[in-house]
């Protein structure tokens, strides 16, 4: 048998790799291929902690998709650039440089998967799409030429012109160390392209980031001491931080609350600059303070910070534990010291539902949509109770609902479940009328949708397009803060939002009665809110135009850079 010979691919996305899987594969060679990013995740994370990279992969003679460009959110990653960390270590391994015609290759990075590529390099960089080419036109012929700086006439290197030489012509030349006999029947390297991709091109093209406001200043400003306000560093110590916190030194070292290691590194990159990356598999909401570290790495912010993003943070509150130094969260009680607030990561990031530029607007007047109120949500709301802090987490009763023994305990659960706040809107008016009302099971959730209690209240996901049909659309809070609260306000129907008393980075800027109609804890009063709302449509249509106004500040990739920035300038330590 053939002792193995590890291959790496080093050239970026739509340069060959499925064609290479392919002939590989075909001949018996195992292959490693993308892995929705997480070869890239692996590779940058071991250089950044000195760390053998792909040790689960030991079987694998073809590695290639060295990249991750989803979810745009986090930053794309290029492992393909890592070809020094993987000559260290893999000494014996042959490289694979493929080329390509540069407009041919433009035009399928920005264009194939929907354009997923471009939209992530674009977020990250803060550019808009029409950016892209000349930079990745500059950044391949770089590492083109650091290809050649390192490996020279190095016969290890195998340079492939995809626009000269065909797979099977690439098998024979191999054939001398890898027997590649089996060929595809196709001797092009990439799919033909469609017809979809040029109408996606010609949009990307003529994409434009927003124009600043007159009063960017004085908004920037005031976002950002929203954030900051109740700040009081004090010895009263962080009890009521959650497992998710993390202490970044501003260099490489990410530890928890015990001062334990968290799985994030902060890795230098071969094309300069750094990123945080989170070991491949980690928990959501880690991946949420990787994400936090990046928002300073890109404003070139390398300074200590204090990272929380769990769900429904309590501390600082009198409600909660006391906290006695600044902590970045997404969320705190409208009371609270010392939280400050930051956008979410892959919630509240530029480009996400309600933060998009791009996005295509409501063109449905108010007077065109239906006259009823609309709402669909996840059941994320606690037990009801008369005071400050509600009871259990509806996801406690419904753990407990899958392993109850008999029909009896199940209605027991059942009798608390209902109290919770959202289950318990949704029951009392999902048969009137006036409402168009809906639990949606998240995906960890989705086999509750079946369950005979709770199939009743369960609805299909919709999208904007449905939202937008209808006059009035609601915002429920959950665990904290609605996360439907930006959507709807940005769409010509008029939003009623429960007064919850959960803050956000954007909440200060949102005033009830002005760009929205308050409704009471538990949607108390929803039924006189909604009578009120029939009654003045003069009103509710300029509060529906304010809140568009203000809503599309929060989608300006330039404000948001300016608030984080003037957020870490009151953070930084003492020079």
């Amino acid at each position: 048998m053939q002792e193995r010979i590890r291959v790496f691919h080093i050239s970026p996305e739509w340069c060959g790799q499925e064609r290479l899987v392919q002939l590989f594969r075909m001949n018996g060679f195992p292959s490693l291929c993308h892995e929705d990013g997480r070869l890239a995740e692996d590779i940058v994370f071991a250089k950044a902690r000195r760390q053998p990279p792909l040790q689960s992969h030991d079987d694998a003679w073809l590695v290639t998709g060295l990249y991750r460009s989803q979810p745009f959110w986090r930053p794309p990653l290029e492992a393909w650039r890592e070809f020094a960390f993987l000559d260290q270590h893999f000494p014996q391994a042959r490289f694979i440089l493929t080329t390509r015609d540069p407009d041919s290759w433009l035009f399928d990075r920005l264009t194939r998967d929907k354009g997923a590529i471009a939209r992530a390099h674009a977020c990250h960089r803060g550019v808009a799409a029409s950016a892209l080419p000349d930079l990745w036109l500059a950044e391949w012929q770089a590492h083109l030429q650091a290809v050649q700086a390192y490996f020279g006439d190095d016969p290890r290197l195998i340079r492939v012109d995809l626009e000269r030489e065909t797979p099977q012509q690439l098998c024979q030349r191999l054939s001398d160390w890898l027997p590649l006999p089996n060929h595809p029947a196709r001797r092009h390297w990439m799919p033909p392209a469609d017809a979809g991709q040029v109408l996606l091109l010609q949009d990307l093209l003529e994409q434009k980031l927003p124009k600043p406001p007159d009063d960017a200043g004085e908004w920037v400003a005031d976002v950002a001491d929203f954030c900051l306000r109740g700040l009081h560093p004090d010895q009263a110590g962080r009890a009521g931080v959650s497992r998710f916190y993390c202490e970044w030194d501003g260099a490489e070292r990410v530890l928890g609350a015990g001062g334990q290691g968290q799985p994030i590194a902060v890795a230098p990159l071969a094309a300069g600059g750094a990123v945080a990356v989170a070991r491949a598999g980690v928990h959501h909401k880690l991946e949420r303070a990787e994400g936090v570290i990046n928002d300073a790495l890109r404003l070139g912010r390398r300074q200590p910070l204090r990272i929380d993003m769990e769900d429904s943070r309590w501390m600082g509150s009198p409600q909660g534990q006391p906290l006695g130094a600044p902590v970045l969260c997404h969320n705190r009680r409208h009371d609270s010291r010392n939280v400050v607030l930051w956008p979410l990561p892959g919630q509240h990031d530029i480009g996400m539902p309600g933060f998009d530029p791009h996005a295509p607007p409501d063109r449905i007047a108010f007077e065109d949509k239906e006259d009823r109120l609309v709402w669909r949500g996840m059941i994320s709301g606690s037990r009801m109770r008369d005071g400050v802090k509600p009871g259990p987490a509806s996801h406690i009763y419904l753990t407990q609902l899958a392993a109850a023994p008999d029909e009896a305990a199940r209605q027991a659960i059942w009798a608390e479940l209902s109290q919770t706040s959202r289950l318990a809107f949704v029951r009392r008016w999902i048969d009137h009328p006036d409402f168009d009302l809906g639990v949606v099971m998240a995906w960890g959730f989705r086999e509750f949708a079946r369950d005979p209690l709770l199939a009743p209240y369960c609805k299909p996901r919709r999208g904007t397009t449905f939202f937008r049909r209808f006059r009035y659309q609601l915002c429920l809070g959950g665990y904290d803060h609605g996360s439907n609260f930006m959507t709807a306000i940005n769409s010509r129907s008029v939003l009623l939002a429960e007064d919850d008393g959960w803050e956000v980075f954007y909440s200060g800027r949102f005033k009830p009665w002005k760009h929205f109609i308050p409704v009471a804890r538990y949607g108390a009063d929803i039924a006189e809110k909604l009578a009120w709302a029939r009654r003045n449509p003069k009103e509710c249509k300029a509060m529906s135009q304010a809140g568009r106004a203000e809503a599309a500040r929060f989608a300006d990739p330039d404000l948001r850079r300016q608030v984080k920035a003037r957020i870490l300038d009151a953070l930084a330590p003492p020079r």
